[in-house]
């Protein structure tokens, strides 16, 4: 059985095009989550809320910025996708706590 190995440019261009699509739907998910917060629902009632809310559209405000660099790094033809592989990954996982901090206070919220 013979196997036939794609070049290794090939790979690498399929990996940014992946990444930068994901990248490119959490800016759309970011957008969406500001939009949340901006709910009347989601006004905060105590000062301890009042902190949280601003702590999360901060955390949205430098997750947003540092998605457009890593999209437009990983537009930029000439570099590997290895050099910011690792950066989009701390970002995603970044933007999935985010995610889960928007909807915990989100619940909070809802609940008061």
């Amino acid at each position: 059985m013979t196997t036939i190995q794609r070049p290794l440019s090939s790979v690498e261009e399929n990996d940014k095009n992946a990444i930068v699509v994901r990248l490119q739907r959490n800016q759309k998910d970011l957008v969406q989550l500001r939009t949340k917060l901006n709910s009347y629902r989601c006004e905060p009632k105590t000062y301890s809320l009042y902190e949280r809310i601003e702590s999360l559209r901060s955390k949205m405000d430098s997750l947003s910025h540092s998605n457009s660099e890593i999209i437009s790094s990983l537009k930029d033809t000439r570099k590997t996708v290895n050099v910011h592989l690792e950066r989009a990954k701390r970002h995603l996982t970044e933007f999935r706590r985010l995610n889960d901090g928007v909807e915990d206070y989100f619940n909070i919220c809802t609940s008061h």
